[in-house]
């Protein structure tokens, strides 16, 4: 497989003219627009490429993303034998994909899926550029997230995120949105495919269902003024149609497999608790502490200030032209503020949030520069000297382009207590990781015994703690794992007080582990029990 090394020059110089061949291409429009689109997803990949096949960890997300999928192949019944706390059951199924056609799931294959969803989501965007401003603004104001995605290297953008699945819905909505404010198609279906859209995002991530209001409520206006209009409403109840048919299929669906009271108690109100939100801190600061930890995405913001007071004076000036569509305004500037109560809700400052504001700063840029065409490429030009001048900068000082190196490391590479299990385990087994440390079931290639892949949940003082624990404890029963691991201590994301938080000090598990496991050591700080009967068939 193709591995980089630390500074690879030749190909980071090609990366480079690859994008002033794209912004050529969208300012002086020399290529077709197929040409154009095509140039812009190869830069996409190519500058992605080196970070695809670094077959490592980036975020503790992507290990917990892959150990559900691995465990959905074995036992597909969401909410039964995995529950994604904050990541929705769709984030989870779609990396399932890769397995059913055979691949293994690693990180590389996490990351195929995230790069498939953002080209995704910047062709729709693309789109709706196009059919909101027209083509020329379009080209220019697409390249502008299309470099920010190709040349950052901050993992919290380039690992497979929970956030890529419904950006990619999100912009799929206000593609079909465009269509609707435009007159493309037919209003009836493209309403219709909105509200189904919609209805899947809030399973995709439950975080993201503001930006999916924003949407829904612009198309419900279109449709409610098509009824004035036509005394026809067939487009408003294929919206609503639409909308509850994703939900209402899957609580029907969670009914009948007798997990409906999971999903009520650990998808919503389970949600509902970790977004409680931080009471000590406004959203407007909490924000611009976000911002604050990505040197990139402060970039990309600060450049774009005078595109969004462009934009923001536009919105609430009386407009000349009477045929502007006034919902544009609408979604352009909820779309922002949505994304910014989607990032702070949580009251988590967590990078990977500031996806959900990619396109919608991307919105307010076009609709901001529409009327200064002559300018619209010069946000770009700048990102593009930024990451420039980093690279510059970078190697200078390290002799570093490339942060993540993967010569000889694409096999992946087993911690100390997971060679150990292997020589206990069997492909059919299940595995418990009491603590947080979702890499070792990557690692192991084994499934979750228990719906969540770490106990932080049964661990922390909360409101639901022992809702938490009591299933914690019937999944070990039913799955009868042979192998349990207690991560807590230096290994583990969070949990990391073996006085307080390991398996010993809560009675109940470790009563059963007692009876049923025997200690097989501690490897690198983390403790191996095996199963009591697979020791005696040794």
């Amino acid at each position: 497989m193709i591995s980089f090394d630390n500074a690879p020059i030749v190909y980071w110089f090609a990366g480079y003219i690859l994008a002033e061949i794209v912004i050529a291409a969208g300012v002086f429009r020399l290529v077709p627009e197929r040409v154009f689109i095509c140039l812009s997803i190869l830069l996409l990949v190519f500058m992605r490429l080196p970070v695809i096949v670094f077959n490592r960890e980036l975020n503790a997300d992507e290990s917990q993303m892959l150990s559900h999928a691995i465990t959905l192949f074995r036992d597909p019944l969401y909410w039964r034998s995995v529950d994604g706390t904050t990541i929705g059951p769709l984030d989870n199924y779609l990396l399932v994909v890769p397995r059913i056609l055979g691949f293994q799931l690693n990180y590389i294959s996490a990351r195929l899926i995230g790069i498939l969803c953002s080209c995704g989501s910047l062709l729709l965007l693309f789109f709706t550029l196009k059919n909101w401003f027209g083509n020329v603004t379009a080209r220019t104001a697409f390249i502008f997230p299309l470099l920010f995605l190709s040349f950052t290297q901050e993992k919290d953008f380039v690992h497979y995120s929970s956030e890529q699945l419904p950006v990619f819905l999100l912009s799929l909505s206000m593609w079909l949105l465009s269509r609707i404010t435009n007159h493309s198609g037919s209003l009836k279906w493209n309403a219709l495919f909105l509200g189904l859209t919609a209805g899947t995002i809030p399973f995709a991530k439950l975080q993201a269902v503001p930006q999916a209001i924003v949407t829904v409520l612009a198309a419900f206006w279109v449709c409610y003024r098509w009824f004035e209009l036509k005394r026809d409403s067939r487009p408003l109840k294929v919206l609503l149609l639409g909308g509850l048919t994703f939900p209402v299929i899957t609580f029907i669906w969670a009914y009948s497999f007798h997990v409906l009271t999971d999903l009520v108690d650990f998808y919503l109100f389970g949600n509902v608790i970790y977004a409680s939100g931080n009471e000590a801190i406004s959203i407007s600061a909490l924000f611009l502490q976000i911002i604050n930890l990505s040197a990139d995405f402060r970039a990309f913001t600060i450049i774009s200030l005078i595109p969004f007071i462009a934009a923001v004076i536009r919105i609430f000036q009386k407009s000349i032209d009477k045929k502007e569509d006034h919902v544009v305004r609408f979604v352009v500037l909820f779309m922002a503020f949505s994304s910014i109560y989607a990032v702070t809700k949580s009251g988590n400052n967590f990078i990977h949030y500031l996806n959900f504001c990619i396109i919608p700063w991307t919105l307010l840029v076009a609709y901001g520069l529409a009327n200064f065409r002559q300018w619209s490429i010069v946000p770009s030009v700048l990102l593009l000297m930024w990451f420039a001048a980093n690279s510059a900068y970078n190697y200078k000082k390290e002799r570093t382009l490339n942060n993540y190196i993967s010569s000889e490391k694409n096999a992946f590479e087993e911690s100390a207590v997971v060679k150990a299990l292997k020589k206990y385990s069997k492909p059919d087994d299940c595995l418990v990781v009491w603590g947080w440390q979702s890499a070792y079931y990557v690692e192991a290639q084994l499934p979750q015994g228990t719906a969540e892949s770490h106990s932080e949940r049964s661990i922390f003082n909360h409101s639901m703690r022992q809702k938490y624990f009591s299933r914690y404890m019937k999944n070990m029963e039913r799955t009868k794992p042979a192998i349990i691991i207690d991560a807590v201590g230096k290994n583990s994301l969070w949990l990391q007080d073996k006085k307080t938080q390991s398996l010993e000090n809560f009675p109940e598990i470790n009563t059963y582990i007692q009876k049923n496991y025997s200690y097989a050591g501690s490897f690198d700080d983390t403790k191996l029990y095996i199963r009591k009967d697979r020791l005696q068939l040794r």
